[in-house]
């Protein structure tokens, strides 16, 4: 038997698909490894080519699987802290997460088969559309858009502000459609397809230059904008409390009226801050113990500086009950003088698919979830917390991987607006899944144009401009306040960017596009 026969001809295909997915995976860990992504689908389509629809689906289930298992182990301990599992079951709950999650690249390798057969070898030139369809629209539990892994590229993010993140998926796409092209012709597998990769190479080398030439020219012009605007002076208060499955005691030295981000607000106030932004927690117990309102307000009155922070929300009683995941703001004076009630709920954790159409779902998902478990109301009302002639537009945790609903509620802001994230990533531990989130509000920044404030439980909680530039962070699990000066839109200039005017436009007009051309080509070449 000859060396070349004992090696399995399966293997090479599926290290592809492997290396593709962990490549993938890395930058979202590392922001520094970003140029991967614009390579880490080549291995893969070179694997999958001339193959069947079935090793399309393997092989891009091998990516996925390569990729999610690299870029979320943090899902263990998740399920561990959401119940309080041991390791065997929260493994379980994980594989079943990596399993279904894998299904997108897996899909989208089986849906690229199905264009190669309707469209020979221009198919390569529809693959950026179905990367940017399927990263934007797959349903998962917790997004991983390709673009959120580039923030610390400033440069290919900067037209984020025209397309959304969807645009930065599509040239993630092109660049791995031209390598992958390129390697093809060089192994002579796309016959009679020179002159057509040529123009088609060229073009996508052009589109490519001119984002990246629009993003160099963006990145200054917002640098030198926002260099100018005035300053809002924000207290973070970071409290690095461990999550847990049951509402946690007060911790010793504190109480429910006067809980650890009270302490540190009180220094943050000294320091200078005019707004104290506390971050998502379990619970404070603001509707729920009835000293803990009166002792807030007396607090903050003291300290004169209004009062942004999360907590639980019960409405009414019996069949009229309804429970919230609220962003509450106190005014200078203590009093309630705002709320923002979640509209984008985490499935699973605080809502359950269907659960509406069948009751008894509920009862399930609370025996098998524990506390941590709520069947919450979704909010309808975009609000803001006014804070001088700053708006301050709220999201609560994930509600920040939604790039439409994030620009929905930046334009109903009706003066300058300034992103305020209130996250809990203290639940998947001492991982890297805080830097993911904070990588992906980075886009959220850039797509409309504002400043964005990150306050995380357990850090790093970060400040970023209207570039995308990182302004301010604090270490990571360690409890600390911080007060930093966030620029804002001056209220004569206030900036509304195509993104946060019309959210979807370049996803859907990009996609009905790729869908008439794939149906234009199918059907000249069968009257050819």
């Amino acid at each position: 038997m000859t060396g070349a026969s004992a090696f399995p001809r399966w293997i090479l295909p599926v290290m592809s698909a492997i290396a593709a997915g962990v490549m993938l995976a890395l930058p979202y860990n590392y922001a520094g490894l970003y140029p991967l992504t614009w390579l880490a689908f080549v291995p893969l389509l070179v694997a999958a080519h001339g193959r069947s629809a079935a090793a399309h689906y393997w092989l891009g289930l091998l990516t996925g699987l390569a990729m999610y298992l690299v870029a979320t182990p943090w899902m263990v301990e998740f399920l561990q802290r959401l119940k309080d599992y041991s390791l065997a079951p929260a493994l379980a709950g994980a594989m079943v997460f990596w399993f279904l999650t894998a299904q997108l690249p897996a899909f989208l390798m089986l849906c690229w088969h199905l264009c190669q057969r309707f469209c020979g070898h221009y198919c390569l030139w529809f693959f950026p559309v179905l990367l940017m369809v399927f990263y934007g629209w797959f349903p998962v539990l917790f997004p991983l858009q390709l673009g959120e892994s580039q923030s610390a590229f400033l440069p290919a993010i900067q037209a984020a502000s025209l397309t959304g993140v969807y645009g930065v998926d599509l040239m993630i796409g092109i660049s791995n459609a031209l390598v992958t092209a390129g390697a093809l012709q060089a192994m002579g597998w796309l016959p009679g397809a020179r002159h057509t990769s040529g123009v088609m190479g060229g073009a996508g080398v052009l589109v490519l230059a001119a984002w990246l030439g629009y993003g160099w020219w963006a990145l200054d012009h917002w640098d030198r904008q926002v260099s100018q605007w005035p300053t809002l002076s924000a207290g973070l208060v970071q409290s690095n409390e461990t999550p847990s499955a049951a509402v946690p005691a007060p911790e010793p030295g504190y109480s429910r009226s006067w809980p650890p981000e009270m302490a540190l607000s009180s220094q943050l106030a000294r320091a200078g801050a005019e707004v104290i932004i506390w971050p998502e927690t379990r619970y404070k117990g603001y509707f729920e113990v009835d000293q803990v309102p009166g002792a807030f307000q007396r607090a903050v009155a003291g300290l004169g500086v209004p009062l942004i922070f999360h907590d639980a929300e019960q409405q009414g009683n019996g069949g009229e009950f309804r429970e919230y995941n609220s962003s509450l703001f106190l005014g200078p004076d203590g009093a309630l003088a705002g709320r923002y009630r979640k509209h984008r709920l985490v499935a699973f954790g605080e809502t359950l698919p269907l659960s509406r159409e069948f009751p008894w779902l509920v009862n399930w998902a609370s025996d098998y979830l524990g506390d941590f478990f709520a069947n919450l109301t979704p909010g309808n009302d975009r609000v803001t917390f006014p804070v001088g002639g700053v708006h301050l537009v709220p999201a609560i945790c994930y509600e920040s991987a939604f790039p439409g609903h994030v620009a929905r509620s930046v334009g109903a802001a009706p003066g300058s607006p300034l992103l305020v994230v209130l996250s809990n990533n203290g639940w998947f531990g001492d991982s890297r899944q805080p830097w993911q989130h904070a990588s992906a509000t980075v886009l959220r920044a850039v797509e409309n144009r504002v400043s964005l404030v990150h306050v995380m439980n357990n850090g790093p909680s970060t400040v970023v401009s209207p570039s995308g530039r990182v302004l301010a962070s604090t270490p990571f699990q360690e409890r600390i306040g911080l007060v930093t000066d966030v620029p804002y839109t001056p209220a004569g200039q206030v900036f509304r960017s195509w993104f946060t005017q019309w959210p979807e436009w370049f996803a859907v007009v990009l996609g009905l596009a790729g869908l008439m051309a794939l149906l234009l080509i199918r059907l000249t070449r069968r009257q050819a």
